[in-house]
């Protein structure tokens, strides 16, 4: 199976449940750059309460995904460091793999696509998901060939629970005694490390399709 989807930044759960069960993914970066979405956003739990990691951005309306600038600005940088860092820091696999992302960070890329899939690349080489990476080279509704849409369908605004996806398998989190599901996938790997796709594995609702 193969899926057409959109960059996530440091994507959800639910969005790695979605790439393990397909074999090829064709990344959408021609369409349109929507706000408040998880193409510059993801979820960490911290010691106080879920926290959003926003990247901002430069863009005007309308612009097109793939030439969407990071605004370096603002202090983003320091502060997601920090707390990942924060939320993370005594989590067993931190010093495994904290300097991976940390690395991609200070390399500061500058645009918000090559951001997102390089921390989407190292993601999958740690859950060892080996799957075929391509993206668009044009914007196209309906997709062309055989790939199924599932572009803009994992959306922030929208619980997870309405979608046949993703179904929660608790782990152990750094923080609470509640489990808080459908954080950034950087919370199961920091938790869990490559532990982590088995988790996934059982987090799997429907197929995507």
């Amino acid at each position: 199976m193969m899926i057409c989807i959109e960059p996530h930044y440091m994507g959800s759960l639910e969005y790695f449940v979605s790439l393990l069960q397909v074999k090829s993914i064709h990344l959408e970066v021609n369409d349109y750059f929507v706000k408040q979405t998880f193409r510059n956003r993801c979820y960490i739990l911290g010691s106080n309460d879920v926290q959003v990691l926003v990247v901002p951005v430069h863009h005007s309306n309308k612009a097109i995904y793939r030439d969407v600038k990071i605004d370096y600005g603002q202090n983003w940088l320091k502060d997601h460091r920090r707390a990942i860092q924060s939320a993370y820091g005594k989590a067993p696999f931190y010093d495994h793999f904290y300097d991976l992302f940390d690395r991609v960070w200070m390399s500061k890329p500058v645009f918000l696509m090559d951001l997102s899939i390089a921390m989407m690349t190292i993601c999958l080489k740690i859950l060892q998901i080996d799957m075929q990476i391509d993206q668009t080279y044009s914007y196209s509704k309906p997709l062309l060939g055989e790939y199924v849409d599932q572009r803009n369908s994992i959306l922030p605004k929208i619980s997870f629970m309405n979608r046949n996806i993703y179904k929660p398998k608790p782990y152990i989190q750094n923080f609470g005694n509640n489990f808080v599901s459908n954080l950034s996938i950087i919370d199961l790997l920091m938790c869990e490390g490559p532990n982590g796709k088995a988790i996934l594995q059982r987090s799997k609702s429907l197929s995507v399709n």
